[in-house]
């Protein structure tokens, strides 16, 4: 989680000093402070220019949970406080599903061209109508209504095609010191606070 104090405000001098020409955000589908950044981005018309790479906070065999759980209570918190500095609409599911199907789902659309429909309509589909996005059922409707074949959708999720790439993805992000998300990576270094999202003009070029 995003911590506050003079790590946040490092970061935005880091920024400030260094226009990134690069921008990577280690995201998870599940993570209400993955979500309310996505907005940010989207808001600042910056989305386009990032690279979402999924990092799954909780990947099978770890046991399910619920959003009471105290450590996702605190995430929650400060995603609440997050969400109402953008007037964002945002509800907390009660349980926190394996992601896997979902980042999945997320590849195979960035293959065909639509990851940021995907990713926006599997966001909303947890965060405000709190679908349950670890069924391969939820996610073939949400590929549908972004553009993605059913069928073929289907047949990606069930035999797992995607599944050694979310794997191997998630321990490059872990050797490089991704421990949490969201995650930013400004031409290619960790920032050490993910910046308060009514700021994240700052970190696009134009900006």
């Amino acid at each position: 989680m995003a911590p506050g104090g003079s790590s946040r405000k490092r970061t935005r001098a880091y920024l400030r000093t260094m226009p990134p020409t690069s921008i990577r955000v280690y995201f998870d589908f599940v993570d209400p402070l993955s979500y309310v950044a996505s907005h940010a981005f989207e808001r600042h018309g910056g989305a386009q220019g990032v690279e979402w790479m999924g990092f799954e906070l909780r990947p099978p065999p770890l046991p399910l949970t619920e959003t009471a759980d105290p450590l996702w209570a605190e995430r929650w918190k400060q995603a609440h406080a997050w969400a109402s500095a953008l007037h964002l609409p945002v509800q907390a599911p009660r349980l926190v599903p394996w992601t896997r199907k979902a980042h999945e789902l997320h590849v195979l659309a960035g293959q065909k061209g639509v990851a940021r429909k995907v990713r926006t309509a599997v966001l909303e589909a947890y965060f405000v109508h709190r679908l349950d996005i670890g069924r391969v059922d939820v996610l073939v409707q949400i590929g549908a209504s972004a553009g993605l074949d059913s069928i073929e959708t289907k047949a990606v999720l069930d035999v797992d095609r995607h599944e050694v790439d979310i794997a191997t993805s998630r321990d490059e992000a872990r050797a490089l010191g991704v421990t949490d998300v969201p995650t930013l990576a400004v031409d290619g270094r960790l920032l050490e606070a993910f910046p308060d999202p009514t700021g994240i003009g700052t970190l696009l070029p134009h900006s």
